[in-house]
């Protein structure tokens, strides 16, 4: 009698209601049989373990209330920490994309100044080399004036190239 009770308790359906004694017959016996090799079992967390397993399957055989709320509160833990550990993941990202970004301003900012810097260079050579030249030192001013040309003109042949691309 008290074996049909405990069935009768665990084969209930959604929403509290017990289904027909017809549907019953099978999932009595076999609840009646899991209660029964379930409370001969001598380990409360081996218990509790097969209790967990039971409730998972489609027998309709739940936890008792203590082992649902473990259950429960461990897939929240579980759960809180997947966020956490996301929201982690997420910063560091940032922080990554921030240094990221600093250093490809930084080295804009090297490769602008090595831009400005080879011209004015190449400029002041041909200006030097020009006053070599006319001075009266041409054999010192126009192998300097040749030499910055070339570069002044392989800069701007680079530098339009560089534009094609893009």
């Amino acid at each position: 009698m008290v074996e049909e009770a405990k069935a009768d308790a665990l084969t209930t359906a959604e929403g509290g209601k017990v289904s027909s004694p017809e549907s019953q017959a099978p999932a009595r016996v076999l609840t009646a049989t899991l209660a029964d090799a379930l409370s001969k079992v001598a380990d409360p967390g081996a218990k509790a373990m097969l209790s967990v397993a039971l409730s998972r399957t489609t027998l309709g055989f739940g936890p008792d209330p203590d082992t649902a709320k473990i259950l429960a509160e461990s897939e929240m833990h579980e759960e809180d920490c997947r966020l956490k550990g996301y929201q982690f993941s997420l910063e560091n990202k940032d922080k990554q994309n921030g240094r990221d970004h600093d250093y490809r301003k930084k080295k804009l900012n090297h490769q602008s100044m090595m831009t400005a810097a080879v011209p004015a260079v190449a400029v002041a050579g041909i200006g030097g080399g020009l006053y070599l030249s006319v001075s009266g030192s041409s054999s010192i001013g126009n192998p300097v004036l040749v030499a910055s040309f070339t570069v002044l003109s392989s800069l701007a042949g680079k530098l339009l190239s560089s534009k094609d691309k893009d």
